[in-house]
């Protein structure tokens, strides 16, 4: 092949890139018919494919596997509701206890000795327990005989003790400091007569006590038998006795109700009085003589009808209702946590029951056993420690502790408290 000649070239290098218009009238039409046919066909691909979408669709929905879906679905709903009820319960569960309950009985005995003329004799044994938190757990930290009580700073004890000659018997109560030893009491003995003398602790709070004495004799072979009541401070009791209980009947070593309330008293006494002997009044009321009862989960007080001191009748008393609630001095804390027909709706075995003044605890008194529930806990709920109740056992004593003073307690009591 022989090479161009430049010379022709150059011609041609010299002219304009096309020899005509690239876009002319027939290009601009064959352009506008293609593009009017690909128009068209979209047009009517369009319905084909909605058509084909639809059934895909269809097909999706029908072999979707919403079994899987389902059970998925359950799953986190149980999930989601145990974390619902496990927040509930984290904030529903009741507070940690932070109160101690000191808390006294009496149990009531009859004995009998066939060798005396006074044959049967009644008295009382008495026990103390000491409920507190402890490990986090309410427990019984510890228990023993007779009444221990807070008294000002201190722990007292109160026991019964047992005097017996060889015609004469005494049951009486004995206070002295916890940390101290008891010291027994001497009695005379006269051969002319046989006595029985019973000292009876009713109610013991941080320092007014309860204390019901009854003596039967047999002297000249005349039977006789004086009942009488009192409310003492824990010094009255500790400053000794009537020793000539039948004749001395006015023991000055007593709480009178005017004292506790105030005066004013004496048109409430009045509207009392059960019994009248046309003007001579054989019974009076004078608010002397009372005591302090367990009513419907309440310390209240009750006043004692007595024979009149000129009278030469042997001594009895009536009790009556008397219409004030006692003072916070003579109960300390005696309030329960709601009501007691709301108790009773709950526990309708009840025939008592404590709360504590943090609110955390209440404890049920109910078919001879003791058992404390969280405050706010329903009915039927597992209690959180059951104590076992002797037969005929009753509460003397009610005394909390809060704060610091528990494990104060814990420690003193456990001291205090041989079993």
């Amino acid at each position: 092949m022989s090479k161009p000649d430049p010379d022709e070239l150059d011609p041609e290098l010299t002219n304009d890139p096309l020899h005509k218009k690239g876009f002319n009238d027939e290009l601009q039409r064959k352009i506008e018919q293609a593009v009017d046919k690909d128009t068209h066909v979209r047009h009517r691909m369009r319905p084909a494919f909605l058509i084909a979408a639809t059934a895909m669709a269809a097909a999706a929905l029908i072999f979707f596997p919403w079994g899987l879906l389902q059970h998925q679905s359950k799953a986190s709903t149980a999930k989601t509701t145990l974390i619902a009820e496990d927040t509930k319960a984290t904030i529903s569960s009741p507070p940690p206890i932070s109160s101690a309950l000191l808390i006294g009985f009496r149990t009531d005995h009859e004995e009998k000795d066939s060798s005396r003329v006074l044959s049967t004799i009644q008295y009382s044994s008495y026990r103390t327990m000491l409920i507190a938190p402890e490990r986090g757990e309410l427990q019984k930290t510890a228990e023993g005989t007779g009444i221990l009580m807070p008294y000002k700073r201190d722990f007292w004890k109160i026991d019964s003790l047992t005097h017996k000659t060889n015609h004469d018997e005494y049951h009486y109560l004995s206070a002295h400091l916890a940390e101290q030893s008891v010291k027994p009491q001497s009695f005379p003995d006269d051969p002319q007569e046989e006595i029985h003398h019973v000292e009876t602790l009713v109610f013991a709070g941080n320092q007014y006590l309860s204390v019901a004495e009854s003596e039967e004799a047999w002297a000249g072979n005349a039977p006789s038998r004086n009942d009488r009541i009192w409310v003492r401070t824990l010094p009255q009791l500790t400053a000794g006795r009537n020793l000539d209980f039948a004749t001395n009947k006015v023991d000055k070593r007593h709480v009178s109700l005017s004292d506790v309330f105030g005066s004013g008293l004496t048109g409430i006494l009045d509207n009392l009085v059960s019994y009248r002997k046309s003007e001579t009044r054989i019974t009076e009321i004078t608010g002397e003589s009372w005591t302090i009862s367990r009513v419907a989960g309440q310390w209240v007080p009750k006043v004692a009808e007595t024979i009149a001191p000129k009278v030469s009748f042997q001594d009895r008393y009536t009790l009556h209702d008397f219409p004030k609630a006692l003072p916070q001095k003579v109960v300390s804390y005696d309030t329960l946590c709601c009501s007691w027909p709301n108790i009773q709706s709950n526990w309708p075995q009840a025939t008592d029951a404590l709360s504590s003044p943090m609110n955390d605890i209440i404890a049920i008194f109910e078919e001879g056993k003791l058992k404390f529930f969280p405050v706010g806990q329903a009915s039927g709920g597992k209690p959180l420690l059951t104590i076992d109740l002797l037969p005929g056992e009753k509460l003397v004593m009610a005394q909390w502790a809060t704060d610091h003073y528990v494990q104060e307690w814990i420690d003193k009591v456990n001291k205090y408290l041989a079993p």
